[in-house]
């Protein structure tokens, strides 16, 4: 039980590390282009350009800056919320808005596979009373297993629906798959089992994709 423990404070530990190495590279990103933007207009001063006579490409420039403004505003939005659902064991969340939190904060490591990550959510959906951060682990994984798995250029979909009192997380990857022997990814499957059974949910895995089912408790 003890070896179990640690295993999951590691990945634990792995996952926040994981998600805090993507978030600040994507921030460099924003704030290159910002100060790329600023440098161009100082140039523009430079060689005499005014506002007066320039203003479009004055306006445009200003129009990135606020963009990679507001792309870093959302980031950080993502990883406050993520930071806070650590606080408690328990507590009310929305699992649309989860996984579309993870999976802003997790699409860098797409990218760098070239492979999209789409929604499918059902709208509407109920929210549900669990640990939202144990279920973001789980998830994180099971995305990083298919990326690793999937070609360049393929397609991760994550679909969510509401069905006998259960709501449904459909991870479909659409796209050749690499490895399909591959019986264990990055977690074990005794890991994995332990993590589903806390979450008081079942989990099944076959070629046509990953479902898990949480039970939808009265609030």
């Amino acid at each position: 039980m003890e070896n179990k423990n640690e295993d999951l404070r590691f990945m634990q530990l792995r996952f926040i590390g994981k998600i805090l190495a993507g978030f600040t590279h994507e921030i460099k990103n924003h704030l290159a282009i910002v100060k790329e933007s600023a440098g161009l207009m100082g140039d523009m001063i430079k060689i005499g350009k005014t506002v007066e006579n320039d203003s479009s490409q004055y306006l445009e420039i200003i129009r990135s800056i606020e963009e990679q403004i507001e792309k870093a505003i959302v980031h950080f939005t993502y990883l406050n919320r993520f930071s806070h659902r650590m606080d408690t064991e328990l507590s009310t969340f929305n699992v649309n808005e989860t996984l579309e939190e993870l999976i802003a904060l997790v699409t860098r490591f797409a990218n760098q596979r070239k492979i999209s990550i789409e929604k499918d959510f059902q709208k509407d959906i109920s929210s549900i009373n669990n640990n939202p951060s144990i279920f973001q682990l789980l998830v994180f994984y099971l995305i990083e297993e298919q990326l690793t798995r999937l070609d360049i250029n393929s397609r991760l979909i994550l679909k969510t629906e509401t069905a006998n009192g259960s709501i449904a997380i459909r991870i479909i990857p659409k796209g050749k798959v690499l490895d399909a022997d591959r019986e264990e990814g990055s977690v074990s499957n005794e890991i994995r089992e332990d993590i589903i059974k806390y979450l008081g949910g079942n989990l099944s895995i076959s070629k046509e994709g990953i479902v898990i089912k949480l039970q939808i408790k009265p609030l």
